[in-house]
């Protein structure tokens, strides 16, 4: 195996972590894996040898990422918010009261793919329709088309919560839900 100048390596992940440049297109900047899971520094063109590009982004961890939440929770989330560790359930209680003065307990957690927001109060399981009031039946709530209904950011899904507990607010008094257009010929 190669010799490989393992302060080189960690000098350039580094430096394209700070340039924000993952996918560096300068040989003289990449970091590559052999087969073998050798490190190299640089491409090995002109040799028969099969490599493959090492991304240089952040390493990241649930940590990072919830240090970043906890900022969000303490900043934009109500002042009610409380962080939920449990061994099976982690993520975000909090509790909003909506213009129509109707109050809600949401839980917003990451899947590991999204943010996702669980009704926990009132029940209302039964009293919305699964489409006009954008519930599930387990009380996940449909904030995206997309499937799995998440939003990318905490910021996000506690956000887009706020509006459907006002929109769900509407339905409760015999309205269609009115923020969204798949709604309109119901």
């Amino acid at each position: 195996m190669p010799e490989t100048d393992l302060n080189e390596v960690r000098d350039r992940i580094k430096r394209a972590q700070r340039r924000g440049t993952p996918y560096p297109q300068a040989a003289k900047e990449k970091v590559t894996v052999d087969r073998q899971g050798g490190i190299r520094l640089g491409e090995t063109a002109g040799t028969s040898e099969v490599v493959s590009n090492v991304h240089h982004g952040t390493f990241a961890a649930t940590y990072t990422r919830l240090r970043q939440d906890k900022q969000i929770a303490a900043t934009k989330l109500p002042v009610n918010t409380v962080y939920v560790d449990e061994p099976d359930v982690q993520g975000w209680l909090y509790s909003i009261r909506t213009e129509l003065d109707d109050d809600y307990t949401l839980f917003a957690y990451f899947d590991g793919t999204d943010y996702k927001v669980k009704l926990v109060a009132p029940d209302l399981e039964g009293t919305l329709p699964a489409h006009g009031g954008h519930l599930f039946s387990n009380g996940l709530i449909c904030l995206d088309e997309r499937k799995g209904s998440g939003q990318p950011t905490l910021e996000e899904a506690y956000s887009k919560s706020a509006l459907w507990a006002l929109g769900a607010s509407y339905v409760q008094r015999g309205y269609k839900f009115p923020f969204s257009i798949n709604n309109e010929d119901d």
